[in-house]
């Protein structure tokens, strides 16, 4: 019940600018584009193919760990994690990014997802891949 109030909150745009931020430049140093195959793979149900691994070429080629099919929801609840004051996954400067992000909320536009930089991206997606931080 409390957690649906606080899904409500943060609307599909906010998502979106979430993922955005986070592809862009969050999550690049532990993730690549996913390829043709990856998102071919997309269950129902998921919108967001995160593939791990790097892509060094012309180097050494692509290397691929695993492949995450995220939700709006996932990411939705990734954030409520990360927005739980007692959370211990994050340092104080990512917190309160994400604490800005929600007390700035409107009920028309959700949450501010201008506060949301790309290394608090980068730990919300981590948090809907992983359950935890793995990287950075």
């Amino acid at each position: 019940m409390i957690m649906q109030k606080l899904f409500k909150r943060i609307t599909d745009e906010n998502v979106q600018d979430i993922v955005d931020t986070a592809s862009f430049g969050g999550i690049t140093y532990w993730a690549t584009e996913p390829n043709e195959q990856e998102f071919a793979g997309l269950p129902e149900g998921k919108e967001y193919t995160i593939t791990e691994g790097v892509d060094d070429f012309p180097f050494g080629g692509r290397t691929v760990d695993a492949v995450h099919y995220l939700s709006k929801d996932d990411v939705r609840l990734a954030f409520c994690k990360l927005l739980d004051p007692g959370q211990e996954l994050v340092n104080d400067e990512i917190n309160g990014y994400i604490l800005d992000a929600w007390r700035d909320r409107t009920e028309k536009d959700g949450i501010d997802a201008g506060h949301i930089d790309a290394s608090a991206a980068d730990a919300i997606i981590q948090v809907a891949c992983f359950d935890e931080l793995r990287y950075g």
